[in-house]
């Protein structure tokens, strides 16, 4: 990041924008959240209050959460600019799916009075979840949502984080709002058959359900904008739906590579890179759409001061957040990029030689996915547990595999997601403002932005640059005995079909 003076930073019309706002922000403990909070106390610094509602989760308290929240990665660099960075955080203790959000009176009427700004960014992601579930709080947690944003007395923006692909089934998607799948009432119907057995709904009631959706998740999304934009319409809320795509590491905030997931792209990237996944079922000319999680962000903040301060009217609007109508970057070009990085950064923990091929056939891909995926990982654990160590490489394979079948649909369709409003937002922007806010992906060389990824997940499984000789020399190995291995069974392929072929020949002429 570039360094300039402080009269120069005090012309950022963005960060201006939030000084003194108190801000309501929900999820903000997942990867995308923890970051919004964390680029707010440490770009805005003079922002007022951030309020962070959550709940217990996974056997800790509350405040145990958020006090290993605030240990994470995410903040060491604000804690080394402002070691007291969390005096402006506001504890609210919360629930989407408890009646008015579980909030006691006390906390309710404090963000009534207070809050200028709500965030509203919590969801369910898990695509398998229980529907009602999902419902619950993706749809009804919104609503509720709403209605706290109506009693705020101070009111600038009420911003619903949704996804680019609520409806996926459309191309090009616009920044427009698009018919919801249903009302509020059949969600609260869905909800009391699901729950009223204890299988829940049947795959093809929930399929008949959702129907041209992919998932119960966008399903949810879907619904849950058409419900802002009629709470906003019948109310006057201001209120905005900001639409990412597929989030992935940092470019260079809080630093470069930055992720703190485990899931989707994340997890395919690292057994790619580890030799232990060789197959994308899509072909290599189609786009799929990434945004790196800083610029995303940073898009974030700009969008919700591009709608409080330019708006014409008090309607509900939608900005689009994407890189396919911006800067698109297609899978071939993804995979030689990505093949260049590991080359240069391998990591240490590599089983074989990094490869990937692209096989569009559902069919061919399963058949290969059994002998280059399933076979070797079935015969490393019999290894492992012949050193007495956990066999971990099949439940890997598996979970891979997983992460292929639920991001398919999404990375193996070439959209166009549109993206004028934020495109313009530019045209508004000052030197300062597009330093500290950088979002414009015609800046984005996702040559660099691969080579960060790749930094990132040797970062992650402990890799230190010192390990980097020992890394290229163990890739080399791979390499060649790869090379060895792919010739002896391309000879022996070819020495069966000479022989075919040599039988066949002979019966004809007999």
């Amino acid at each position: 990041m570039n360094v300039t003076s402080d009269s120069k930073k005090s012309d950022g019309q963005i960060r201006n924008f939030y000084a003194g706002k108190h801000v309501f922000l929900t999820g903000c403990t997942g990867f995308y959240g923890s970051l919004i909070l964390e680029k707010l106390l440490r770009t805005c610094t003079q922002i007022g209050n951030i309020y962070i509602m959550t709940r217990e989760k996974k056997g800790f308290s509350v405040q145990e959460r958020i006090d290993r929240f605030f240990k994470k990665e995410v903040f060491d660099t604000l804690r080394a600019m402002n070691p007291n960075f969390t005096e402006k955080v506001i504890l609210i203790y919360g629930d989407l799916c408890k009646p008015d959000l579980g909030l006691s009176t006390e906390d309710r009427q404090r963000l009534v009075n207070n809050v200028n700004i709500i965030i509203h960014n919590a969801s369910v992601v898990y695509f398998e979840a229980k529907v009602s579930l999902i419902l619950r709080t993706n749809v009804l947690g919104t609503q509720k949502m709403l209605e706290l944003a109506a009693q705020c007395l101070n009111l600038n923006a009420f911003v619903y984080v949704s996804t680019a692909y609520s409806h996926h089934y459309t191309n090009p998607i616009e920044e427009k709002f698009y018919a919801p799948p249903c009302d509020l009432k059949m969600v609260e119907d869905i909800i009391r058959a699901d729950e009223e057995n204890a299988a829940g709904l049947s795959k093809e009631a929930l399929n008949d359900i959702i129907g041209k959706w992919l998932n119960q998740y966008a399903f949810s999304k879907a619904v849950a904008e058409g419900v802002v934009e009629d709470f906003a319409r019948r109310r006057s809320l201001p209120c905005l739906i900001y639409r990412p795509s597929i989030i992935i590491n940092a470019i260079r905030e809080p630093y470069r590579g930055w992720v703190d997931t485990r899931n989707g792209p994340y997890l395919l990237t690292l057994l790619v890179a580890l030799g232990m996944f060789h197959l994308a079922p899509l072909r290599s000319d189609v786009i799929s759409d990434y945004v790196p999680v800083d610029m995303a962000t940073n898009g974030l903040l700009s969008a919700i001061w591009d709608y409080s301060v330019n708006r014409e009217t008090n309607g509900p609007q939608v900005y689009n957040y994407a890189s396919s109508d911006w800067n698109p970057f297609n899978m071939h070009d993804q995979s030689y990029t990505f093949f260049r990085a590991v080359d240069e950064h391998p990591l240490t923990k590599m089983i074989w030689y990094p490869f990937v091929l692209f096989i569009p056939n559902i069919y061919l891909f399963l058949l290969l996915h059994v002998f280059l995926h399933v076979f070797p990982a079935i015969i490393a654990d019999m290894v492992l547990m012949i050193q007495r160590k956990k066999p971990m490489a099949l439940k890997l394979a598996y979970k891979a595999t997983k992460q292929v079948f639920i991001l398919h649909y999404f990375i193996s369709t070439s959209w166009i997601i549109k993206t004028d409003k934020l495109k313009t937002v530019i045209n508004r922007l000052n030197t300062t403002d597009e330093e500290e806010f950088l979002f414009d992906m015609k800046q984005l060389d996702w040559h660099d932005a691969t080579f960060a990824g790749i930094e990132c997940l040797r970062y992650s499984i402990n890799d230190t640059m010192d390990s980097l000789p020992y890394a290229k020399k163990r890739y080399r190995k791979l390499k060649i005995l790869h090379y060895i291995t792919v010739t002896i069974i391309s000879m022996v392929v070819f020495f069966f079909l000479f022989k075919i072929i040599c039988s066949s020949l002979l019966l004809i002429s007999q």
